[in-house]
């Protein structure tokens, strides 16, 4: 099984057209789902290793002079895999009352819950507090040394604002942001504050390299030529980046936070014992339920170190330079 995203997979997913047109669900119930790759996990586990320091033995020497010996630091990393599974069953009466759409309709808001069990996890998961689920990026990216300012590359997070309870994002500390990702290829920020750009791109007084492009039938928001993602975005279950952190200056809990992300192989990539199966079991042996089976072996890893920064302490206003 080769490095793939699941808009790739569920081209070659070998089930029925219904089966294969529920994993195409998921990339539009969480919008990152389709960029996002997973590489193979066999056994349930993902070992890489990441550079922790470089040798310190490069220099110039004189004729006949031995150089310095040195060596370099090399840290070992292992990732799991942990199932996200659910039975979706619906009533055989609701079925012959208002035919097959009505259990299509069901399996979409199984394929809904999912995705935002999955965005919630990518978000915020801590699998030291609950060992069922995978480690997400709140997690993974750390502020190093106290220092969140920008001119500290080590640090993967960045405050946008170090006042109590922060402030409106600031255009250039979402460029610096930019700056301190590798090869970033994508920006997930809250619905809310998507919607901003819009307004800002019409005030010649912050401006900013916004375009929205039509893409096979869609609009794609980009800033400085990175896609924007929402998530899951607003819905009845609530939305996937709300404002409902504490600044890094403390206050309340009223600010929220944007992921510059460079997603690949190499960078923030999902984890997978196999392809996400999707099951129709029929009916059941009781006789009154149809059921579809959902299982998917996840994780994730970031193996640049580089790879992700967080930028915190936004405010629900309106974007500044």
């Amino acid at each position: 099984m080769s490095v793939h995203t699941l808009v790739e997979y569920a081209k070659v997913y070998e089930g029925s057209d219904a089966e294969k047109a529920i994993i195409e669900l998921f990339p539009a119930a969480l919008d990152f789902l389709s960029i996002m790759p997973f590489k193979p996990a066999p056994g349930g586990k993902y070992g890489y290793y990441r550079e922790g320091k470089l040798p310190e033995n490069m220099g110039f020497r004189a004729i006949n002079e031995e150089p310095t010996a040195s060596h370099g630091v090399v840290n070992e990393f292992t990732e799991q895999c942990f199932p996200i599974a659910g039975n979706l069953d619906v009533d055989r009466a609701l079925i012959q009352r208002h035919g097959e759409r009505r259990r299509a309709m069901e399996e979409e808001m199984q394929v809904k819950a999912k995705a935002k069990l999955w965005g919630d996890t990518w978000r915020a998961g801590d699998s030291a507090t609950n060992p069922r689920e995978f480690t997400g990026m709140n997690k993974r990216l750390q502020i190093v040394g106290g220092d969140v300012s920008a001119s500290n590359y080590e640090s993967r997070v960045i405050a946008n604002n170090q006042a109590s309870g922060g402030g409106p994002m600031s255009l250039m500390m979402l460029d610096l942001a930019i700056g301190h990702t590798e090869n970033p290829n994508a920006i997930i920020m809250p619905k809310k504050l998507k919607t901003r750009f819009a307004a800002a791109n019409r005030d010649t007084n912050i401006g900013g390299f916004v375009t929205n492009d039509l893409e096979d039938g869609q609009r794609v928001m980009r800033y400085d030529s990175l896609p924007i993602y929402t998530g899951y975005g607003i819905s009845p279950f609530g939305e996937f980046l709300p404002f409902d952190e504490v600044a890094f200056g403390g206050g309340a809990a009223s600010t929220a936070s944007v992921y510059v992300i460079s997603f690949g192989e190499m960078g923030v990539c999902g984890l997978e014992t196999a392809g996400m199966q999707v099951t129709d079991i029929g009916l059941t042996e009781a006789g009154v339920h149809y059921r579809t089976n959902i299982e998917h072996d996840v994780g994730m890893c970031i193996e640049s170190p580089y790879a992700a920064t967080r930028l915190t302490s936004i405010t629900d206003a309106a974007l500044i330079k």
